[in-house]
């Protein structure tokens, strides 16, 4: 086996690229994993709502299931928020009914675009409305008009042969995609959003030729869901996505074992335990054992990565390119105890970044308040100084509001529960749960209720690990410390 260099390009080729648009097709095919959430996507319905946070992969989910449409010969139009752009922008007086109506012609005409672009490859990328009329047509015989008329003009055999399945099953499938790029979390963005949805809904339920497939975040479909009643009529469609770190230990050793070419198959890795995956797979690119001190001393090098991971394969990823590239400085062909120590602050910089950069239109002041959170010079002194009880975490949050006041864009009153509510959607903190001695953490997605403020469960708080170097930089042994290692 050849020694790695960790230069750029075989970082993204052994642990995959942070996003799915970025990865080669070759090897996002070979390393992709058919779990329950893509069968789900795959269902013979008319809707299917992906929801997830930002970094779970659902934009792999949906590229993936829109290029086995096209290779079973369905028509499958991706369409993205530079195709939609006219859509996103509404004012503050808005009528939901006619956004919706306004959803569906944009979509209608969108498809439309999108199909011949793709026919002609891209010699005629809009459909003269002269020749094919929408309105309230349905939107496979729109489509179906678009191509009769530019039939001539299709570029090859291949889309010949998408043109004449088309014609012969009528069948065409809808994928959207980022269409939360740029959120802002204000009224009329979450009514345009229901409006959306809505649109798709009726256009599905309304042509058996047509199904549509959506992504949405956690947090954009969380704020939707609570603000249109209209909403509890979809949850049948909603499917959400998300991991558990043993899950996505797996998913990284079968990207590994892929790349090296080693005799583990995605089944041998299911079966295999987390010890043996360090031991057989993961030695190959990195030492099995911490070399630290403390709390990390000599533990095994996939408990103390995952301790880090918001439960999203994009910190894994990321992580993983950090600690790649600062072994490629070195000169050195495994990462090192070392290389993962000079990588955790600038990855806890990023993911802290991330948060600001997601969240900044949603709450106002959100960086300085979030900064709030950094210990305290008798604080780092404790060993566990960002674990609290629910009564300690109010308190921290009073504190933190008196310094940097924040309000909600949405117009929500901003209370302690409400922020602590929030802080727990976006993963900056998490529930924590002690049993037996070990700590077991469950995020948002887990249980969406243990913020509320009319019962409590015995769970405490915790800022999560990836932040804490960002918060407490320059001091890269003192946040080890207030780390529990993680079962993945």
């Amino acid at each position: 086996m050849a020694k790695l260099c960790f230069n750029e390009s075989e970082i993204r080729a052994l642990f995959g690229s942070e996003d799915a648009e970025n990865e080669s097709a070759e090897r996002f095919r070979e390393y992709f994993v058919k779990n329950r959430a893509y069968e789900n996507l795959r269902a013979d319905l008319p809707l299917r709502i992906l929801v997830g946070h930002k970094g779970v992969g659902k934009s792999a989910l949906l590229r993936y299931s829109h290029e086995e449409d096209i290779s079973k010969g369905i028509l499958s139009i991706f369409l993205k928020p530079d195709d939609l752009s006219e859509l996103l922008n509404v004012g503050p007086d808005v009528e939901i009914n006619s956004l919706i109506d306004a959803w569906k012609t944009g979509i209608k005409r969108a498809v439309a675009d999108k199909a011949i672009e793709n026919a002609t490859e891209g010699a005629v990328d809009k459909v003269d409305q002269s020749i094919v009329t929408i309105g309230a047509r349905k939107l496979s015989a729109v489509v179906r008009d678009a191509l009769k008329a530019y039939q001539p003009r299709i570029a090859d055999a291949a889309q010949t042969v998408v043109y004449e399945n088309f014609l012969y099953k009528n069948r065409v499938n809808i994928y959207i995609d980022d269409i939360d790029r740029g959120w802002s979390a204000r009224p009329q963005d979450i009514v345009n959003i229901s409006a959306l949805i809505n649109a798709l809904k009726d256009i599905s339920a309304k042509d058996a030729n047509v199904q549509c497939r959506i992504g949405i975040r956690t947090d954009v479909y969380f704020l939707v869901r609570t603000s249109d009643e209209s909403t509890d009529k979809i949850e049948q469609d909603i499917i959400r996505l998300k991991w558990t770190n043993d899950e996505i230990l797996r998913l990284m050793a079968f990207r590994i074992s892929t790349f090296l070419k080693l005799p583990y198959s995605r089944t041998a890795i299911a079966a295999m335990s987390q010890n043996a995956i360090n031991r057989d797979v993961l030695s190959h690119v990195m030492e099995p054992k911490f070399h630290g001190r403390g709390k990390w001393e000599n533990e095994r090098t996939h408990r103390v990565m995952m301790s880090l991971c918001r439960a999203r394969p994009r910190d894994l990823v990321k992580l993983l390119h950090g600690a790649a590239r600062k072994a490629a400085e070195k000169g050195l062909s495994v990462i090192s105890t070392q290389n993962f120590l000079d990588s955790f602050e600038p990855y806890s910089e990023e993911r802290l970044q991330d948060l600001f950069n997601e969240f900044k239109s949603e709450v106002s002041n959100i960086s300085n308040f979030i900064m709030q959170f950094k210990p305290t010079k008798v604080q780092r002194t404790a060993k566990e100084n960002y674990h609290y009880s629910n009564d300690q975490m109010i308190v921290r949050i009073k504190q933190a509001r008196a310094a940097a006041p924040i309000r909600f864009a949405s117009g929500r009153i901003v209370t302690d529960r409400a922020v602590l509510t929030f802080l727990y959607k976006i993963d900056f903190i998490v529930a924590r749960f002690d049993e037996c001695g070990v700590a077991k953490w469950r995020f948002y997605d887990q249980g969406r209720f243990l913020a509320h403020e009319a019962t409590e469960f015995g769970n405490s708080w915790e800022v999560h690990p990836a932040y804490r170097w960002a918060l407490q930089p320059h001091d890269v042994q003192g946040v080890i410390d207030t780390v529990a290692v993680a079962e993945a």
